[in-house]
């Protein structure tokens, strides 16, 4: 594969997520975006058809059976919104939906097959390059260099203490800031687990360098030095976004990585819960409106934290009186008419991404997110290896190790930011954000990229 197509290959999918993390901000700052998706709005019908299009090709080309609950979310999705399209015809949360699947289904396509080729070629390692690695650490970059660079936000609703970067929201800033602080700590990592790993040659070979990939060749200790940085400034981002569901999705997603790398221990873990819900319960009711923003953020009695939980509860009020949904930009005009939200809390359903789904599509809609999300997640044995194989004893040295095992970091670095993003949308929403939704659907595909059939070919040489 010639440099130049492997550069298409890296930049291609790059290019269109920047546009999709980074499109508020071009739509503020240009004139030319803003009048571009001023046209697309208007003929929005038309826009959700080709995005259709685009998603049903990109799906038919990477399917696999377990794209089939995905199938029928999508299908639900499309079909919700054109029995509704004269009710309201500015859903966009449909067309964000497919928009997001169509980008993530696209990046598989793209770079996918480069993880799926190094499991059923064992033999011409060295002729795959490391396409995915490049994409993550580009993108990394990108989330990196936003973390510092604040638009004027003086007259939104959130402004003050908490940073919002280039968006207009600090909840969607602080996840996609956790996510590419977990993209980091997972690169982090698997360039030092990369030290043991080793090709299916002859152990005579193992000490060629010539033999190993071009990310371990290159930029050995700089590399890491550049991804600590940029974790060092997506962690003071998270810090300062205030977003109580982006600091406990870092948290869940770096304990993943711990658990991967067989460095969990749980014993640790109970005590951080068991101090975090005692400051839960002596902060409750007893922050004053004038303490600062990281105080008032732990007590769960004021109404930020209440008008979700009234939420979740009037939420699954209304899937058990709609099982089959009440359509697309629907669920708060229904919580606020018929299931007595709090005053001024009735957008607090919004928050939370699963609920917004089972209103707005239905039970039916839920579960077949649900189901591929799991399936996404399924562990697999086959990748998922004993920590002993990352740092190999004496006696292992000369062995011949699968190469499966030298994709496990980038598998696992993925999974990561989606697990941070799956447990932010309970919190704070996100999954129907652009810029959020874009990168959820990116890292889950590319993490469940290593599929059965290459193993069972690499199995069979």
């Amino acid at each position: 594969m010639s440099d130049s197509f492997r550069l298409l290959k890296i930049a291609l999918p790059l290019a269109m997520v920047s546009v999709f993390i980074f499109g508020s901000v071009l739509h503020s700052q240009g004139e030319i975006f803003h009048e571009f998706q001023a046209a697309l709005l208007s003929v929005q019908w038309m826009l959700l058809a080709c995005v259709a299009v685009w998603c049903g090709s990109f799906v038919f080309l990477t399917f696999k059976l377990n794209d089939l609950p995905l199938i029928g979310l999508l299908l639900i999705s499309i079909a919700a919104y054109f029995i509704g399209y004269a009710a309201s015809s500015q859903a966009m949360d449909a067309t964000i939906l497919l928009a997001g699947v169509t980008l993530g289904k696209a990046a598989r396509f793209f770079i996918g097959d480069e993880v799926t080729s190094l499991i059923s070629k064992p033999g011409n390692q060295s002729e795959t390059p490391y396409v995915v690695s490049y994409f993550l650490i580009g993108l990394l970059m990108l989330l990196a260099f936003s973390s510092f660079w604040h638009l004027d936000m003086s007259a939104n609703y959130y402004h003050g203490p908490r940073w919002m970067g280039l968006w207009n929201n600090p909840n969607i800033y602080g996840m996609l800031m956790s996510a590419g602080l977990a993209l980091a700590a997972g690169l982090l990592i698997g360039e030092r687990s990369r030290l043991g790993c080793r090709s299916a040659r002859p152990a005579s070979n193992l000490q060629n360098i010539n033999d190993e990939t071009p990310l371990t060749t290159r930029g050995t200790h700089v590399l890491p030095i550049i991804l600590f940085i940029a974790a060092c400034m997506m962690a003071v981002g998270l810090l300062f976004s205030y977003s109580r569901g982006a600091w406990v999705g870092t948290a869940v997603g770096l304990l993943y990585l711990a658990k991967i790398y067989g460095k969990l221990k749980w014993k640790y873990v109970a005590i951080g819960f068991g101090l975090l819900a005692l400051g839960v319960v002596l902060f409750w009711g007893h922050t004053p409106d004038n303490a600062p923003w990281y105080v008032k953020r732990m007590d769960f009695g004021r109404p930020s934290a209440q008008h979700r939980v009234s939420a979740w509860r009037g939420a699954l009020q209304m899937m058990r009186d709609y099982p089959l949904g009440v359509g697309w930009n629907k669920a708060v005009e229904t919580y606020d008419k018929n299931y007595s939200p709090p005053e001024d809390g009735a957008g607090a359903i919004t928050m939370n991404s699963y609920l917004m789904l089972g209103t707005e599509l239905g039970i039916p809609g839920l579960l077949c997110f649900v189901a591929y999300v799991g399936l996404c997640f399924r562990k697999n044995p086959h990748l998922i290896r004993p920590a002993a194989t990352f740092f190999p004893s004496d006696a292992e040295k000369g062995k011949i190790l699968s190469p499966v095992t030298c994709h496990l970091p980038l598998q696992a670095t993925c999974r990561s930011g989606a697990l941070v993003l799956l447990v932010a949308f309970w919190f704070d929403g996100g999954l129907f954000d652009l810029p959020t939704a874009s990168l959820f659907w990116i890292l889950l595909e590319l993490g469940s990229v290593s599929n059965a059939e290459g193993v069972t070919s690499a199995a069979t040489k």
